[in-house]
Parts: C-alpha cells; sequence; structure tokens
C-alpha cells in the first residue's frame, strides 16, 4: 500500500514527468518500449477516491489472502492481477480502436489506463472463489453472499465494456478476475 501512496505522492511533484513515463499504460507507451507501464501503472490513482477505494480493498481481501498464503504469495497475485489487466486494457484498445486499423494509431493510442483494479480484483476474486459462502457488505451495507458479490463485480465489468464505458476499465478488471481464476484452479488442484 504504501508504493500507491508514494507514486501518488510523487505524482502531484512532477505530475508530467510520471503521466507520461512512469504511471499510464496506453497503447502509445507501450509501442514505444516503456513495457514497466504494465506494472506502474498499478501503482498509480487519478484521485483520492480512485487510491482509498483501492486500499480498502488491498487491505481487507489482502490480509485474508496473505495470512493463508504469505506476503510473497500476495505480492505475485497483485503484481499478476495488475499484468492482466493491463494486457487485457491493451488488447481491448488495440481491438476496438478505429484507428488502430490506419498505421498511425492517432489519438485513440493515447488512451491511458491506471490503478490497481485489475490487481486488487485479482485479489478479492481469489478470495470470494476459496470462500464463496462467505458474507461480504456490497457498498459497506448490503449483506451477500461471497459467491454472488463476485458474480456483481464480474457482470459489472461485462457490462462496461459491452457499452463502451471509457471512465473504468472493465477489460482491465477481467485480467485480475482472469488470475484470480487461473491461482484458484492451481490451489483446487494443490499445485499451490
Amino acid at each position: 500500500m504504501m508504493e500507491n501512496f508514494t507514486v501518488k505522492f510523487r505524482s502531484v511533484i512532477s505530475p508530467a514527468e510520471i503521466s507520461t513515463h512512469l504511471k499510464q499504460i496506453s497503447l502509445a507507451n507501450f509501442k514505444s518500449g516503456r513495457l514497466h507501464t504494465l506494472i506502474t501503472s498499478a501503482f498509480s490513482h487519478m484521485d483520492g477516491d480512485h487510491i482509498l477505494i483501492n486500499m480498502i480493498g488491498l487491505y481487507f481481501f489482502g490480509t485474508n489472502i496473505g495470512s493463508l498464503f504469505g506476503p510473497r504469495f500476495l505480492l505475485n497475485l497483485y503484481i499478476a492481477g495488475a499484468i492482466s489487466g493491463s494486457s487485457f486494457y491493451l488488447v481491448h484498445q488495440a481491438l476496438t480502436s478505429p484507428s488502430f486499423r490506419h498505421a498511425d494509431m492517432m489519438i485513440h493510442s493515447r488512451s491511458y489506463a491506471l490503478g490497481a483494479s485489475a490487481a486488487v480484483n485479482a485479489i478479492l476474486l481469489l478470495d470470494v472463489f476459496l470462500f464463496p459462502k462467505n458474507i461480504y457488505y456490497l457498498n459497506f451495507f448490503i449483506p451477500v453472499p461471497a459467491a454472488l458479490m463476485g458474480a456483481i463485480i464480474i457482470g459489472s465489468d461485462l457490462w462496461k465494456i459491452k457499452k463502451g464505458e471509457e471512465r473504468i476499465s472493465g477489460s482491465a478488471h477481467l485480467g485480475g478476475a482472469l488470475v484470480a481464476a487461473l491461482v484458484w484452479a492451481r490451489i483446487r488442484k494443490g499445485w499451490i
């Protein structure tokens, strides 16, 4: 969590440098060789609300996963969720971009994403897959079984993709969900 707050604080100091080279995942950054943004974008956020919501999820679900499997596992899960989320975002941008079909990839290639949501989604959904009967509080107030909450989260992300939501990347969130599903399958087979 400290890394997320550090990057947010640093972005206040030199926002142009951070935004362009460190925190944003975009087709333009990827095409120009800034592969590190596949990971660094997961340690950056748009504003205080964005980081607060992600860190609350990371704290509650990460504490549970970390106590079960250890801090190294938790970090690896976070990084895998970040890379998968960034990759899903890039593929979605490439496939839906009208300008991608042109040689210069114009404006759409500069659309960007950032935030820990895909990484936190991997952690949250792994917890849901492991404990589907647990009761969680949707929007902090509504008690629901974990399995229902997981279905709502995944359904919401699919809906965001279908309706073309650009402010929140459903595709990146689904990248985190895929990591959770793959890790859960490995745990069930006894490989982890």
